[in-house]
């Protein structure tokens, strides 16, 4: 979605408030899908400090997860912040990638904000910090039932060191 900055750009404004709704469906994370269950929001504004250009906010939407542990879905609120500097198209250091650019007054905030939502994904998604995840023998989710499964397994590696137990 493309956002216009032309009054700070031109120099009419020094600050523009935000309000955006975009319709971000996935967002890609290590190979996962993560599917948005709602529009992504972002709420802020952009500002120009000593020639400078910013934009600055938050970036909200709610998300389905897979479980790492359990594998059960879930959802949960994803919020990130947004502090980023914007760079005019013709300025020298707008052949950097670290920037992102203003291109005929117009900013394209959709990848501003679903980079930031990426950002702010923890790198292990669980559903509770308890989570006990599944049983490695017979696979039964171990937060919904106990399993009677033996789990005396020993590294091959180590085996000789619990003859020494013994």
């Amino acid at each position: 979605m493309k956002v216009s900055l032309a009054e700070i750009v031109e120099g009419q404004l020094k600050e523009v408030d935000l309000e955006i709704e975009d319709k971000i469906r996935v967002l890609s994370y290590f190979g996962d899908e993560i599917p948005l269950v709602t529009p992504v929001v972002f709420k802020g504004k952009a500002y120009d400090a000593n020639g400078d250009i910013y934009i600055k906010g938050i970036v909200e939407s709610m998300a389905e997860y897979s479980c790492c542990r359990c594998l059960k879905k879930f959802q949960q609120k994803i919020i990130g912040e947004v502090h980023e500097k914007l760079i005019k198209e013709h300025s020298p250091k707008a052949e950097v990638d670290e920037y992102f650019l203003i291109k005929n007054n117009m900013i394209d905030i959709s990848e501003i904000m679903e980079n930031t939502l990426i950002l702010s994904l923890p790198m292990k998604i669980i559903c509770d910090e308890n989570c006990k995840g599944l049983c490695l023998v017979c696979g039964k989710n171990l937060n919904e039932q106990a399993c009677d499964c033996e789990k005396d397994e020993i590294d091959p590696r180590l085996a000789k060191l619990k003859d020494l137990l013994q």
